[in-house]
């Protein structure tokens, strides 16, 4: 015989779960009813239907309109991810009727160029593989992770989100140790030095991204580190192909880049250069991100992991 709480969880619609998303984003019932073209009334009327499932009161009532209480917040984020996977799952399943084999999204922060090499082996192993790759600053790319929107994140944790409480909500799998690398082209007066200090480097045209990015931070570091005032760029983006292409096309700028790329980069373009900087300055390592939940590795998921890992050289203490 079924429970209680069975019978309860059976009264939950879809629509419950998406006036908890209007909910999370608006702070009056009369709003949400708008956004879901319902009536202030049915909207209130499915506010209890939603207590009375989950056993008491999810928001607290105010004169300016509601706020979820702690169980009402955990509530909605749950449904945020829940709400998420049911649209990949309807996307994921219009994909494999029109002959696909499934799919993954995938977070990155611009320049990762292991990534490539390993969506190309993913899709060898499993043909016909839908991949999606959001391109964003990593703290963004985190939010959209929990909210279910991602399946994985290809990058590495800020130093403060070492401090923060959604990190108890990640699986961090580590891949390979990183520094930060400056680039510029053979052309550049510096790039004859056999050693440049961060000094030198301070007063010269940087192109960088911006202020709240992992290269940003660690060019400030580095800086900071030897009492160098931080430099001002000359040009402020967040993609490394177009940071590359300034950087050909006015020689004598410079520009900071992962080391993996730095390395690939300098490779494939013989005009380019990485300057001799001393000292040299670390950067947080590569990681693959998925949330801890279990569910979460699905097995395209697993396989980009496996695949990530044998292309890289794990540091160690990997975190698993």
């Amino acid at each position: 015989m079924e429970n209680a709480d069975s019978n309860l969880l059976k009264r939950l619609r879809i629509r419950h779960l998406e006036l908890l998303g209007h909910l999370r984003e608006v702070s009056t019932v009369h709003a949400a009813a708008e956004r879901m073209h319902l009536s202030q009334p049915a909207v209130t009327r499915m506010i209890k239907e939603i207590e009375e499932v989950f056993g008491g009161p999810l928001f607290d009532r105010m004169a300016r309109g509601i706020a979820a209480n702690h169980i009402g917040a955990e509530l909605m984020r749950r449904s945020d991810v829940l709400m998420a996977g049911l649209g990949a799952a309807q996307e994921e399943a219009a994909i494999m009727r029109s002959g696909g084999s499934g799919l993954i999204r995938i977070g990155t922060f611009s320049g990762s160029n292991m990534l490539p090499s390993g969506i190309v082996e993913l899709r060898r192993r499993l043909p016909r593989l839908a991949v999606q790759i959001r391109e964003f600053q990593i703290d963004l790319l985190i939010a959209e992770l929990l909210r279910g929107e991602l399946d994985c994140i290809v990058g590495a944790l800020a130093p403060d989100e070492f401090n923060n409480e959604r990190l108890d909500r990640l699986q961090i799998h580590l891949l390979a140790s990183d520094r930060l690398s400056v680039v510029a082209t053979r052309t550049h007066p510096l790039a004859r030095r056999k050693k440049v200090s961060w000094a030198q480097l301070a007063n010269q045209d940087w192109i960088l991204p911006p202020r709240g990015s992992l290269l940003r931070r660690a060019v400030i570091a580095a800086c900071l580190t030897e009492g160098v005032t931080p430099p001002h760029p000359s040009i402020e983006c967040l993609s490394t192909l177009t940071v590359l292409t300034f950087l050909r096309l006015d020689p004598g700028s410079i520009g900071p880049m992962r080391e993996h790329h730095a390395l690939e980069e300098t490779r494939l373009n013989k005009e380019m250069v990485i300057l001799d900087v001393r000292p040299g300055a670390t950067m947080p390592p590569l990681a693959l991100i998925t949330r801890s939940d279990p569910e979460a590795m699905r097995h395209p998921v697993k396989e980009l992991l496996e695949i990530l890992r044998g292309l890289s050289s794990p540091p160690k203490g990997a975190i698993d």
